[in-house]
């Protein structure tokens, strides 16, 4: 089962006793891995969130989540754990730990990532969906392929690969032509959009956020369109692409992310 290949054979049910993953899980629509602690306090202000959406119309949809907990201590750890009506990775095994958090990108905390019943990630943006979405009218809230800049949606830029089409300059058939073939180019080059390795893809027609995305990358403001590579966990890092009409060519995106798995970009520093 790859949900045990993922947890291990054992996870901790209510009350600290260990269940079979196997038998614990089974017919979940989807799993969430809560990364949180109880030294955190934005952990200690999310998971009454999350107990609250879990207790009432997530569980009803199916939703299963485990802890994969932050704490420092086995006493921290149980105490936390006790205000929980969920599962919980066994405390004990830490390396697990650290593979998971390395595998859903988790930079800071609480995390929230879901995946299927065959360990394929839904989304690492679980968190400020249930914060939008307390009622799961939209779970398990695959994320979208691109998403549009200049309607603030963000997603988890600052946290991931992220390539950037900046195409303000662009007519408002340009842009839309360009939207569609990043929606082709999401599609067709791997994993999704949130799973790991993947990076996600934005179009910037305009707004402030295109505006602060130039002025970091040292591009002209309303200059001409624009793919850049943000890599901003790597210490606020950035790849510039092509420029001009060829940035809006959906093949120009792929290639800006074969050549950075190619190693054959050169780095620059976000200022």
């Amino acid at each position: 089962m790859p949900l045990v290949k993922l947890l291990g054979e054992k996870l901790l049910s209510k009350g600290g006793l260990a269940v079979p993953t196997k038998e614990a899980l089974q017919g979940a629509s989807a799993i969430g891995l809560y990364f949180s602690a109880s030294w955190c306090p934005p952990c200690r202000g999310f998971t009454p969130q999350l107990v609250e959406s879990y207790s009432g119309p997530l569980a009803k949809k199916g939703f299963k989540c485990v802890l994969i907990s932050r704490d420092r201590d086995t006493e921290s750890f149980g105490s936390y754990f006790g205000q929980m009506p969920w599962l919980a990775l066994p405390f004990e095994d830490q390396q697990r730990n650290q593979d998971l958090g390395q595998r859903f990108g988790v930079q800071t905390i609480p995390s929230l990532a879901l995946v299927d019943p065959e360990g394929n990630t839904i989304t690492t943006d679980a968190r400020n969906e249930v914060v939008r979405d307390p009622q799961g009218e939209d779970y398990p809230w695959r994320p979208p392929l691109v998403r549009d800049l200049a309607k603030g949606d963000v997603g988890r830029l600052n946290e991931q690969l992220s390539v950037v089409l900046l195409c303000e300059a662009a007519t408002e058939a340009q842009q839309q032509q360009a939207f569609a073939d990043l929606v082709d180019v999401a599609e067709s080059s791997g994993p999704a959009p949130g799973a790991e390795g993947a990076p996600a893809y934005f179009v910037a027609p305009g707004g402030p956020l295109s505006a602060r995305i130039r002025e970091l990358c040292g591009l002209q403001a309303g200059g001409p369109p624009q793919l850049v590579l943000l890599d901003i966990p790597d210490q606020g890092g950035f790849y510039a692409g092509p420029a001009g009409h060829a940035a809006l060519d959906g093949a120009a995106a792929k290639a800006l992310v074969a050549d950075y798995r190619a190693n054959a970009l050169q780095r620059r520093q976000l200022a």
